[in-house]
């Protein structure tokens, strides 16, 4: 089964998508690492006030109750900004849904005074008069909306979560170092395996640990399922929550429960910083490899540093390795391009309003035709890591060896919420300069089964000999 998307590391990286930042003083709107700084809204005023019963009185956006608040700008975010047109009788039922799953999460001190956006959510308040909740509720709500009406990798960011992913995009977090990712045994989509929500049918799955990590030392192994946290089952668990209780202080203490095979396996792991190794570079005579590991904020600076540290030592062939690299931010993916093509555009995105296109970057150290550029994809090659050998391969620039990538062809960004939290929105799909839509992967120019354990020596016997 290809692995569902997104891939986070349990220190955590949450690199799988693009992250597009709104307030970019870049004219092409590209993007870095931090979340984007949009501005908080709220759904414009509607006419719908009404009483329900005796203890329900509902009234309309904009509203000055800091729980319903969320509600009110989720809505108007998700249909100003949202990939794909969704009515409003559908993201009610979501919310609804959402309610419902996570069941009652307080008592309400008193009668009910429900904000809806709009009259499809007069059911929502219902329910939730019904079932006696307090405005904390909301989370849950928004949690349905993401789950239940967005595709896959949208989604409601708690602020808890949303603090770990800024740490982490800064190259350095501490967890115990594994990379995870979830898979939906029920989905009829072998491309789409991703849940927002953890169940018995979507677990949570550990793909990897890297090298000398707290994970790797104490045993955990690829295919490991999570059951319990510090005695806490995990199912119907975010994977943001799940990733806030296994992050942790240096030194400090995490027992997880893991499925493996038929039988369960209790660890305690000591957490510890993690270095995030971005890039791992290595010259053998006049063939130089670069991994890069995800695309962080600085990789642009990192690969260029390393390809130039190659070209120094006298590489005329660079073999570029995208292995496993589950992506990040597409200022990144554009900054890595353009070190290899000297013009021309990198990549378009289709947005529900408007396309829009990214040209080359200037100052490329690596477009020189008479440098051979191979890259190393595999099905855990996502989102950026696409975008390079997509394009590379269309313009003919790079031999692509290995297997056919994920085809995570979504752009994603995050809306700040009055709360300190985030929606992750779908807001486009990439396509190449040349208009292929890779939904279902880039397919390589040469086929090969790479193993994760090859060392660069071996990999580099194997594809230039």
């Amino acid at each position: 089964m290809r692995r569902a998307l997104p891939i986070v590391l349990l220190a955590f990286l949450s690199a799988c998508s693009f992250v597009a930042q709104q307030e970019e003083s870049d004219p092409a709107d590209t993007t870095t690492s931090t979340v984007s700084e949009s501005t908080t809204t709220t759904m414009p005023t509607t006419t719908s006030t009404s009483l329900i019963g005796d203890e329900l009185t509902t009234t309309s956006c904009p509203t000055e109750d800091p729980d319903f608040t969320l509600l009110c700008e989720a809505v108007d975010l998700i249909g100003r900004n949202y990939v794909d047109p969704i009515d409003e009788d559908s993201l009610a039922a979501a919310a609804l849904e959402g309610l419902l799953t996570a069941g009652p999460s307080g008592t309400s001190p008193g009668p009910l005074t429900c904000v809806v956006p709009s009259d499809s959510f007069l059911t929502l308040c219902q329910r939730m008069e019904e079932r006696d909740v307090a405005g904390d509720a909301i989370e849950a709500v928004l949690f349905g909306m993401a789950q239940f009406a967005l595709d896959a990798n949208s989604s409601y960011i708690t602020p808890e979560a949303l603090a770990l992913i800024q740490e982490e995009q800064t190259g350095s977090v501490e967890g115990i170092g594994a990379l995870v990712t979830t898979e939906d045994r029920t989905s009829a989509d072998p491309a789409n395996t991703t849940c927002n929500i953890l169940s018995e049918s979507c677990p949570l799955v550990i793909v990897s640990t890297l090298p000398g990590s707290p994970a790797a030392a104490a045993g955990v192994e690829a295919g490991d399922e999570f059951v319990a946290v510090d005695g806490e089952p995990v199912i119907g668990r975010s994977i943001d929550e799940v990733t806030a209780v296994v992050r942790g202080l240096a030194g400090t203490d995490v027992t997880i429960t893991f499925a493996r095979g038929d039988d369960l396996i209790e660890v305690t792991i000591t957490r510890a910083a993690i270095e995030i190794p971005v890039t791992v570079v290595e010259s053998f005579g006049d063939v130089g490899y670069l991994r890069l590991n995800w695309f962080t904020s600085n990789a642009g600076d990192q690969v260029e540093d390393d390809l130039r540290s190659l070209l120094d030592a006298g590489a005329t062939t660079i073999v570029f390795d995208l292995r496993d690299n589950p992506g990040g931010t597409l200022d990144a993916a554009l900054d890595v391009t353009s070190e290899f093509i000297g013009d021309g555009l990198v990549v378009r995105t289709v947005g529900p309003d408007e396309e829009r296109s990214y040209p080359v970057r200037d100052d490329g150290i690596v477009t020189d035709p008479s440098i051979e550029v191979i890259i190393l994809v595999n099905r855990g090659s996502a989102s950026a890591s696409e975008v390079v050998a997509g394009t590379l391969q269309e313009r003919e620039r790079a031999l692509i060896v290995g297997e056919t990538t994920f085809g995570k062809n979504t752009v994603q960004q995050r809306f700040h919420l009055s709360n300190g939290g985030a929606m992750r929105l779908t807001i486009a799909r990439w396509i190449t300069p040349g208009g292929i839509d890779f939904d279902n992967g880039i397919v390589p120019d040469l086929p090969l089964e790479l193993d994760a354990s090859l060392t660069p020596a071996e990999i580099i016997d194997l594809v230039v000999g």
